[in-house]
């Protein structure tokens, strides 16, 4: 629990910290009072330094979260040991200028003294990292844009001891993330390399920075670099929250989501290296320990696929279809290999139903390209599948392909297929004004559709407008 010590003139909010090297004690500084002024307003004499005293609490919490405050006795230290502060303080140089400053001049000297006109070594240096010192021209130039557009207001201006300056958090700021995510959004995989290459370098406890290089090196097919990055994801990121975590917290708190995050994109990586038992290993640990129990099915089913476990892949994509309705195709590859004919239809229209991009790009079939967000998200779940599956694909038998490149073929499928894609279009146009196309829909992509229409005792079927008939 963090205390007062005093250290010369100055006095340090402190918390001891186990040290990983030496497992000794070791004291961490929290925050350094340097003068009686301010230290009586964190103190909180009078009205107005009370509701001052409550906002340096509140922001040093935030900056803290791990840590319990005793501010009773935290403030009952600074009152013995006002004596030892001096009466001034020059807070803006100090807190606000000085180690921006001398960090910044540090950088201009190397950059002033690196002359690639006349040194060859020197114009090979900075050629490699070109791309890092144009990411850093870029947050220069947003940096300087925000600073002249944005006026100060209440929620911005700091105090005369620069409290909100101090007490920052020390985290890669969300908009700056955005900025760098934004490269991988646009396919730039060299710019978004660089980009987090250079925040993990400054930011070492940056945890979701290697899960964004791992990305890039996923997109990149580099398996064995992004297995290392994601490794590092999980490392860092089990280091943000304590180690007992309640099973509500896993999903209530935010600093598990790097560490969960890395666990999931590690397990992906791990099954289209064709490392699948290793993949379930850590399906395991998502379910047992991050209590995520749907991520860790849908990876349990694809490598039990293809692994050739049949009965276990059928097992945990049925335990998943409600939500993620596409595992409807493991389900339908798994019945048919263990002699469920009459199943494996039905699975495989109901994937068909609600993820018909991602059928045909696991069968190999064209359909037409996508026209709106879904149909593209649709379109890419189906190039994950292919990767996911890729074990059982290699080696799915001839009979197994032509089962159901006929039940794609088929004259329901491809009519309900048809009707599906002109009810998309109708809803998307007509959203709010009429709901008969989204009920049709609603009802088309239910499991229990697919059971009637591909029924052993089903007849022949009659398409009207909004209507799938069928006589017993």
């Amino acid at each position: 629990m963090p205390f007062v010590r005093v250290r010369g003139n100055q006095l340090a909010i402190v918390h001891g910290v186990r040290s990983k090297g030496t497992k000794n004690i070791d004291q961490q500084t929290l925050f350094t009072i340097y003068s009686r002024p301010e230290a009586e307003a964190i103190v909180g004499k009078g009205e107005a330094k009370a509701k001052a005293a409550a906002r340096f609490e509140g922001m040093l919490e935030n900056k803290y979260p791990s840590c319990r405050f005793d501010w009773k006795a935290i403030k009952s230290g600074i009152r013995e040991n006002l004596g030892v502060l001096p009466e001034s303080y020059d807070y803006k140089a100090a807190r606000l200028q000085a180690r921006f400053w001398d960090d910044a001049l540090t950088f201009f000297r190397q950059l002033v003294l690196v002359d690639p006109q006349s040194l060859a070594s020197a114009s090979a240096l900075i050629a490699g990292h070109r791309l890092e010192l144009e990411y850093l021209r870029e947050t220069i130039d947003f940096t300087l844009r925000v600073t002249r557009d944005r006026e100060a207001s209440e929620w911005t201006a700091d105090n005369e001891f620069y409290w909100r300056f101090a007490t920052r958090n020390q985290e890669v700021p969300g908009d700056v993330e955005e900025h760098a995510a934004a490269y991988l959004e646009r396919g730039d995989l060299v710019r978004a390399r660089a980009a987090f290459k250079m925040l993990t370098d400054a930011f070492p406890e940056y945890a979701e920075g290697h899960n964004y290089l791992g990305l890039v090196a996923l997109e990149e097919q580099k398996l064995d670099e992004a297995i290392s990055e994601f490794e590092k994801t999980i490392e860092i990121g089990r280091r943000l929250f304590p180690k007992r975590v309640g099973k509500d917290r896993w999903w209530s708190d935010l600093d598990t989501r790097p560490y969960m995050r890395g666990l999931r994109n590690l397990t992906l990586t791990l099954n289209r290296a064709g490392r699948f038992k290793d993949a379930l290993a850590l399906a395991e640990r998502l379910e047992t320990e991050c209590h995520d129990d749907v991520s860790a099915a849908a990876f349990k089913a694809s490598a039990c696929l293809n692994l050739a476990r049949f009965d276990e892949a059928l097992q945990w994509a049925v335990k998943i279809v409600g939500i993620h309705p596409s595992e409807s195709l493991v389900a339908a590859f798994a019945c048919k290999e263990l002699g469920r004919a009459d199943d494996a239809r039905a699975y495989f229209l109901h994937a068909v139903m609600n993820s018909p991009r991602t059928v045909a790009m696991v069968l190999q079939q064209r359909m037409p390209a996508p026209r709106e967000w879904g149909e593209g998200r649709d379109h890419n779940h189906g190039i994950s599948m292919v990767q996911a599956l890729h074990g059982y694909l290699k080696t799915q038998s001839s009979s197994s392909r032509r089962f159901y490149l006929g039940q794609w073929k088929d004259r329901t499928t491809t009519t309900l297929v048809k009707e599906l894609l002109a009810l998309t279009k109708e809803w998307a146009e007509n959203r709010g004004s009429d709901r008969r196309a989204f009920d049709r829909l609603t009802e088309m992509r239910k499991l229990e559709f697919a059971r009637a229409v591909t029924s052993p005792v089903a007849f022949p079927m009659k398409l009207s407008r909004g209507h799938l008939r069928t006589r017993q």
